[in-house]
């Protein structure tokens, strides 16, 4: 779990973390978009939070325990999304977004993980 395929990349444990992070900041973006806030949302600093995180002191099975709570909240977030809500957009890290593109970003994020977490980690 600590494994880093290069030196200055993540370990296991921080990319879980970070795709973590990340699904959580993009649910609340689909929340304030498909509510109609307009208020443009900043971006973020990922190697921030992964340094702040402190993610490496956890146990995978910690971490994967807690991804599969943020996933559940990720479902039951867009499964109760009005049909009217997915095409409202919301300005996010300089750019125009929609409720629905957001969560194609979620899927797609964690995808780009999975797949280098077996091809440069060796798993799975």
């Amino acid at each position: 779990a600590d494994f880093r395929y290069a030196e200055g990349k993540w370990s296991v444990l921080e990319v879980v973390g970070h795709v973590m992070d990340t699904e959580r900041i993009m649910n609340y973006r689909i929340l304030r978009m498909a509510r109609g806030d307009q208020t443009p949302l900043a971006g973020y600093d990922d190697e921030k939070y992964v340094e702040e995180s402190n993610f490496s002191s956890r146990t995978i099975a910690d971490l994967l325990a807690e991804w599969t709570v943020v996933r559940a909240a990720t479902v039951a977030l867009l499964k109760g999304l009005p049909e009217g809500a997915w095409m409202k957009t919301g300005f996010a890290n300089n750019g125009e977004f929609t409720v629905n593109s957001i969560a194609y970003i979620i899927a797609g994020h964690e995808r780009h993980h999975v797949g280098l977490l077996k091809s440069r980690y060796m798993l799975g």
